[in-house]
């Protein structure tokens, strides 16, 4: 009754020359697909909400923008600190490593980048935030539905061992005999589906600026704490603990009470409107 084991590989793309650093294929990883598609789809409905709110799409596709580049950053450098900071110091004394060692993507580390690239763009852009943050806030969910099966389709948050009817049979993480095991990542595409139809249902009626800014993380943080007391120990490829929890559930924490506080802002503070013409 379980979900067999697989794992989608990457596909060799051969090339005409051998690159230095790079060699005579380019490995295209399905992850990498998947990931590239959630952030495609999330840029499309960011600017399906801005042309409903009444405001440029291209005002939020420039707000995306920059959250993008920003989060994949302090994605992948964070995910480096917290959960793996022995390859992380192999690369900073040897950069020529960069290009042969991955240091994965921590999804609070993308949080992080999101609140950084969003403070950025109103540094540039002098416009007001939360209306236009709001489309950004809306799309995540879409987007990570593709990331999260990215996570999936390779195995690369690998839970405990389990009977759960939804557990992946024969995981194989660690050393055989391989059994079955909750798998994080798609726990979180059914997360994703689920707030893709919740913000669905809510976007019927106009609503206060900010609401899905605060309401995004306080609908991931409370589920993400809990979800991570299924993941697999160190030992057996799971994420390091410090203390008896993992960075996630520390900042799950953290970002709970960060968004209770946004969320009650949001509702008590008057919408601040656009400008008529917006510029970027």
């Amino acid at each position: 009754m379980f979900i067999p084991w697989f794992r989608a590989e990457a596909w060799n793309i051969p090339l005409p020359v051998d690159l230095p650093l790079i060699g005579d294929t380019i490995p295209i990883q399905p992850f990498g697909v998947l990931v590239a598609t959630g952030v495609l789809t999330a840029a499309r409905v960011a600017e399906w909400f801005a042309r409903k709110r009444g405001f440029e799409p291209a005002v939020a596709a420039d707000l995306v923008t920059h959250i993008v580049v920003v989060s994949f950053i302090c994605a992948y450098v964070l995910n480096g600190i917290f959960y793996h900071p022995d390859t992380l110091s192999e690369i900073l004394a040897s950069p020529r490593l960069f290009f042969s060692r991955w240091l994965g993507l921590s999804s609070y580390g993308g949080f992080v980048g999101t609140i950084l690239g969003i403070y950025i763009w109103k540094v540039r852009r002098k416009l007001p935030v939360m209306p236009i943050a709001d489309a950004a806030a809306f799309c995540f969910p879409f987007g990570w539905f593709f990331g999260r099966m990215g996570c999936f389709v390779v195995h690369d948050h690998p839970g405990r061992e389990t009977d759960f009817f939804l557990a992946v049979a024969d995981y194989q993480v660690g050393s055989p005999p391989w059994v079955p095991r909750h798998d994080l990542g798609l726990y979180e595409v059914f997360w994703s589906a689920a707030v893709v139809a919740l913000f669905l249902v809510l976007f019927r009626k106009k609503r206060k600026a900010g609401v899905y800014v605060a309401l995004l993380p306080l609908l991931y943080a409370p589920i993400r704490f809990f979800l991570d007391y299924l993941r697999a120990d160190p030992s057996e490829g799971g994420d390091l603990r410090y203390g008896n929890l993992t960075p996630g559930q520390y900042a799950s924490i953290g970002f709970t009470l960060l968004s209770l506080a946004l969320l009650r802002y949001v509702l008590t503070k008057e919408d601040m409107p656009l400008p008529k013409e917006i510029r970027i």
